[in-house]
């Protein structure tokens, strides 16, 4: 087989009939001759991957031709393409690099509950409210993020309200409390006692069916906040979104809640969403 490298012309061009991943940028690749070719990666198949240049020819090569950094490349490349992927439609930020995932086999590690109880049960995490504590249960995870998407199911149970939450080095910066009878975003007080308030954002009024899973997702990005469960949207705008969350975690009032499929990922700003904010924002009745 004739190298691509020695004469683009000589290149034999492969048409993929199988599915296809997202494209990747256009990247120069170089061969162990040290060769170059610029093109962007198509797929990857038994030891083979398949190329297409500018001018939309495709060819496919062994990885074994490639340099050992291009080889790292197509290795971080099918890491992405298998990550999990978001269940819920993107609004102001699409998913950019998986940065967390957790089935909950098991509660430990990293994870610290501060308050009430806390287990794994049948691929769920379940956690409850424990009258001796004289306060809601409480499990936090310290990693540092700053903007995210973040998502996970929820079946409320016997549960009054469940939060999702993010807390900066000093205090709390932001929840979505879910209800039975809906949801709601909010900036939260972040010093008690001096002049900052909580800032709710629209409440959400709408059943949620207790004994049936929901997908949350949040959507973290510089000063403004996105809940969305279904179609309902709760969002808003606050300076103190966009300052780093040390740690992020649940809690619950009441319960049991059980808590499955939990992904964090990088957010990457959804194109359009400045219109589609402004749009979004007069069918809520949210002023500017």
């Amino acid at each position: 087989m004739k190298s691509p490298w020695a004469a683009l012309s000589l290149l034999s061009l492969v048409f993929v009939t199988a599915i296809r991943a997202n494209e990747s940028e256009l990247r120069t690749w170089t061969n162990t001759a040290g060769q170059t070719i610029e093109a962007r990666l198509i797929s990857v198949s038994d030891g083979k991957i398949t190329i297409q240049r500018e001018d939309r020819n495709e060819f496919t090569v062994d990885i074994s031709t490639f340099s050992g950094q291009d080889a790292k490349y197509v290795e971080e490349w099918l890491a992405v393409q298998s990550a999990p992927k978001p269940e819920v439609e993107a609004l102001m930020a699409t998913t950019g690099k998986l940065i967390f995932s957790d089935a909950f086999a098991s509660v430990g590690g990293e994870w610290k509950g501060a308050k009430g109880e806390w287990k794994a049960e049948e691929g769920a995490l379940s956690g409850m409210e424990l009258e001796a504590d004289d306060h809601a249960a409480v499990l936090k995870r310290a990693m540092p993020v700053k903007d995210v998407v973040v998502e996970f199911a929820v079946k409320l149970g016997d549960a009054q309200n469940m939060s999702f939450s993010m807390d900066d080095a000093k205090d709390h910066v932001c929840r979505v409390m879910l209800t039975p009878a809906g949801f709601q975003a909010k900036k939260d007080d972040n010093d008690h006692e001096g002049p900052d308030v909580g800032k709710p954002f629209n409440n959400v009024a709408t059943k949620l069916d207790t004994d049936e899973w929901h997908t949350v997702r949040v959507e973290i990005l510089g000063e403004e906040m996105v809940a969305q469960i279904d179609e309902e949207v709760s969002m808003g705008s606050d300076p103190l979104l966009a300052t780093e969350k040390a740690k992020w975690g649940f809690t619950v009032a009441g319960g049991p809640v059980l808590i499955k499929d939990l992904k964090v990922w990088e957010a990457v700003p959804n194109e359009g969403w400045e219109s589609a904010s402004k749009r979004l924002k007069r069918k809520l009745g949210i002023d500017d």
